[in-house]
């Protein structure tokens, strides 16, 4: 009897249904795969959350700039986790759209669930959007301040940043058919806006396909350019330590150290976020290389959030980069005679975005007791 009735049931179960059900398995695994890495990346990202506001908290919240440090960093965070929840709720539904829906039939359950995550992708490309306009706000900081407040250094990645998240203008021509169009565009809100729909405005079949790409295009633009002029000024540094026989062992991470610190760490930004390019591919999800693909969309949702941070605390926990310590007699005396020196008393306050605490340390001009030296 109970033979006859699994012969029965396994009729019913047609081999297309068995081949779906397989495809919906694969599928599965994909969402926890790439769930489970931004799970590490999230909980690696909240220990360096917690380290970069203790190191904030512990030198006093006194200052405007230390405010607006402390919020960058509190929304970064919270955009990360916001991005961690969504991505946790359209995993669970995937999962219960494909198998639990008892009432749909096999063939259909896909549909429902690309429906069901459809309706966070604006949500998704939102965030991921926003923090890239804010991570490169954060890098154009970071020059601006090494650089001592000129607006010069800054002017070309400013422009970039600016036509990412500015108005880029599209001339008014004479075109035949209805998509021809002038207008004012935001690469980033219609990246946001094509991910609502395929855009309220006519010319979205051309503009939505690559609005993302372009947002994504001139951020890696604006880190290699910022990381560039970081890397010149840290040569620069280099070069003139060596010109006036600086050296030796300092308390707590060198001047050197920290721009090393930081044009390494830009250069492992840029090298992630170039490879996002990836993502914009369209890679099938039968394809082994959806997997590389879907951790490197989870991995962008987070690292994003993760550089600005970590710059905040490369300049701030600990001893920053104006609050150098040298240890032997003999650098104490070169470090002193100079114009540029650094501060050696320990302040109960670190202005992280004060250029001028920064000054210090990266002279154009430095001197010696013979003379005037040829600009470092």
């Amino acid at each position: 009897m109970a033979s006859t009735s699994l012969s029965g049931r396994s009729r019913q179960f047609s081999k297309l249904d068995a081949l779906i059900l397989r495809d919906y398995g694969r599928d599965a695994i994909e969402d926890v795969v790439g769930f489970t890495f931004e799970t590490i990346l999230f909980s690696t990202y909240g220990i360096l959350f917690a380290l970069v506001v203790y190191s904030i908290f512990r030198r006093g919240v006194r200052s405007r700039s230390t405010i607006i440090m402390l919020l960058v960093v509190v929304y970064l965070y919270g955009a990360s986790v916001t991005q961690w929840v969504v991505d946790f709720w359209a995993t669970l539904n995937s999962m219960h759209s494909l198998f639990m829906t008892t009432e749909v039939p096999i063939p259909d359950r896909g549909a429902v669930a690309d429906e069901a995550g459809n309706k966070v992708d604006a949500l998704q490309e939102a965030i991921f959007d926003i923090n890239l306009i804010v991570a490169d706000a954060v890098v154009i900081w970071r020059t601006w301040a090494i650089y001592q407040g000129r607006i010069k250094a800054i002017v070309l990645p400013s422009v970039l940043l600016i036509t990412a998240f500015g108005l880029s203008t599209l001339l008014p021509c004479q075109f035949d058919s209805v998509d021809d169009f002038g207008l004012f565009t935001v690469f980033t809100v219609i990246d946001i806006t094509c991910s609502i729909d395929l855009g309220p405005f006519p010319g979205a079949d051309q503009i939505c396909p690559s609005s993302a790409m372009v947002v994504w295009g001139f951020s890696v633009g604006t880190n290699v350019v910022c990381t560039v002029l970081i890397g010149f000024k840290a040569w620069r540094h280099r070069k003139m330590l060596k010109q006036l026989k600086i050296g030796g062992k300092t308390h707590g991470m060198s001047t050197q150290n920290i721009l090393s610190l930081l044009v390494e760490s830009g250069f492992i930004y840029i090298f992630l976020l170039s490879i996002q390019i990836i993502c914009y591919l369209d890679i099938p999800r039968s394809s082994p290389w959806y997997y590389f693909e879907y951790i490197l969309v989870v991995m962008g949702q987070q690292v994003t959030g993760m550089y600005p941070t970590l710059i905040i605390a490369i300049v701030n926990f600990k001893r920053t980069i104006w609050e150098e310590h040298p240890s032997t007699r003999a650098n104490c005396t070169a470090v002193n005679s100079s114009p540029w020196e650094v501060n050696a008393i320990r302040s109960g306050e670190t202005r992280t975005f004060n250029s001028r605490s920064i000054l210090d340390i990266f002279p154009e001009k430095p001197h010696d007791e013979q003379g005037a030296m040829e600009e470092v």
